[in-house]
């Protein structure tokens, strides 16, 4: 028998959870700060903390220095106003009750079963000591994590030890294991981010995102994730090298009406949130149905970082937040592909109702010139609908299996109903915008809805990025047949797409760049 054999036997097996993430739903100086800032104290220490935060992605600062602002912006004042009775009740009550409250009953599960097979229990954090040990001591188990200076003294808070991520966990691990190699001991290991992967290579039973008797090892690099951001960011450039292509007049009627837009922005912006407000609350309302996930800061950043790549052709861009939401969330492929054909049907009964709705009516009141486009424009689409329905029955024994049934069938009505929302609610961008660049002109909320469906119709069905030409030569027409001259209309075509999809393709591609970014330090 070997050496090792009897070392093996001899140490109980451990269970080392992550926290933030793993343990928690959610994160640690987050819960922090809703505790120790208002609203608005949370939106400015954002603000101040933005140009640290960008130094951190980019790689040229490192997590720990970043930890360590965070820690100063935040915890030192608060506890620098408070006596030192109410420092010690906002760690050890108000934040280790907010904790409690979050924490993950599958994770806690798996914790409990832990114990009673007599395993040793530690939590692997990279979050403070300081914040994390009333936890760890309600929750009976040790503690690995960051060290720092005294939060309790008046003095700037400083990191005391290497931030305990990637890498420096295993470190920690092995010096808490009296530095016994990680080969000898049995280790079941359960984390949720690119900060445990060392520890779930480590593992002889990795749990990534997972709770279940079985292992789960840390996935590869998803090569669509690394490359969403650059993607994204071509896509923003064909539109700018559109805008550059302009003739002299349209450009001039275009910076003029950019002149018009700050009055505006943010009634635009609030309409822009709220329709993608919706459009979570339906996509998690579908989820919901299929019994996947539930609602979370992290499941939504997820979520938006998939309209990163919205302008592509024929929706593959979004089918990415598929393969997305099942690497980054654990969640099943099947199921996520059944609400996201579901969502596509809600979009296309919202459409088919407003357009059903508005554009009989409008044609009545125009019977001019130009009837016969609008008349030849909807017995178009007449058509179409005609024959795809035609080949979808043909083909429904293929496509069965994929249609929404049970609960996601019944989801699907108000699922729809959110959708007429949102559609509507979108169109009313084009409107407000009308209102900015030519506010003599008689346009309604009704013909801003089917001038926006119609031309987002005809710029998808071109197959191009985005629609791009053909979304805006739509939008054109249909305004002049509204009575804006064509010179106003392309302007108010343009920035409609700047204050929509393309502000949508350049947020979501932050926020993919701001979570994708390396992380480490520079050589020194």
């Amino acid at each position: 028998m070997s050496g090792a054999s009897p070392r093996a036997t001899a140490s109980p097996p451990v269970a080392a959870f992550d926290f933030d993430g793993t343990l928690l739903a959610g994160d640690t100086l987050l819960i922090l700060h809703h505790l120790v800032r208002s609203p608005l104290g949370q939106l400015i220490d954002g603000l101040l903390l933005l140009p640290a935060l960008l130094l951190w992605k980019s790689g040229q600062r490192s997590t720990a220095w970043f930890k360590q602002v965070v820690l100063q912006r935040l915890l030192t004042p608060a506890m620098q106003q408070r006596t030192p009775e109410e420092r010690t009740a906002l760690l050890e009550r108000s934040l280790a009750n907010a904790l409690w409250r979050q924490l993950r009953p599958a994770a806690l599960a798996r914790l409990e079963w832990h114990r009673q097979q007599g395993h040793r229990l530690v939590i692997v954090s990279a979050s403070p000591r300081c914040l994390l040990q009333p936890i760890a001591q309600r929750l009976g188990v040790e503690l690995i994590a960051t060290e720092t200076s005294d939060p309790c003294s008046n003095a700037p808070i400083q990191l005391h030890s290497a931030n305990c991520k990637g890498p420096e966990k295993i470190h920690r691990l092995q010096a808490w294991l009296n530095h016994e190699p990680l080969s000898h001991t049995e280790l079941h290991a359960y984390g949720d981010s690119r900060g445990d992967r060392e520890l779930l290579q480590s593992a002889a039973h990795p749990h990534w995102r997972s709770f279940s008797a079985g292992s789960r090892p840390y996935p590869p690099a998803p090569g669509l994730q690394r490359w969403l951001a650059p993607l994204a960011f071509l896509l923003l450039l064909s539109a700018l090298a559109g805008l550059l292509q302009l003739d002299p007049a349209t450009q001039s009627s275009l910076i003029h009406g950019l002149r018009q837009l700050p009055a505006w922005m943010p009634a635009i912006l609030a309409v822009l949130a709220l329709s993608y407000a919706g459009r979570y609350l339906r996509f998690r309302l579908l989820l919901s149905a299929e019994r996947i996930g539930r609602p979370s800061r992290r499941e939504a950043w997820m979520w938006f970082e998939g309209f990163a790549l919205t302008a592509t052709p024929g929706k593959l861009g979004e089918l990415s937040r598929v393969q997305q939401l099942r690497q980054q969330l654990g969640y099943p492929r099947q199921p996520l592909l059944h609400a996201f054909l579901a969502e596509r049907l809600c979009d296309a009964a919202a459409v088919v109702v407003w357009l059903a709705l508005l554009v009989p009516g409008q044609l009545l009141q125009r019977l001019g010139p130009p009837a016969p486009i609008a008349l030849g424009i909807s017995g178009l689409a007449v058509v179409l609908t005609l024959a795809l329905g035609r080949w979808f029955w043909r083909q429904r024994s293929r496509w069965q299996h994929h249609l929404p049934s049970g609960r996601l069938a019944r989801a699907c009505l108000p699922a729809s109903g959110l959708s007429l929302g949102i559609w509507g609610l979108e169109a009313m961008i084009l409107w407000l915008l009308v209102q900015a660049i030519s506010p003599n002109a008689a346009f309604t909320a009704g013909q801003a809805i089917s001038t926006y469906l119609l031309s987002g119709t005809a710029g998808m069905a071109s197959l191009l990025p985005g629609g791009l030409g053909v979304n805006e030569a739509a939008t054109t027409l249909l305004l002049q047949q509204a009575g804006i001259p064509v010179s106003l209309g392309l302007s108010i075509a343009i920035l409609r797409r700047l204050c929509s999809v393309w502000l949508i393709t350049a947020l979501a591609a932050l926020a993919s760049w701001l979570r994708v970014a390396p992380i480490s330090a520079p050589p020194p």
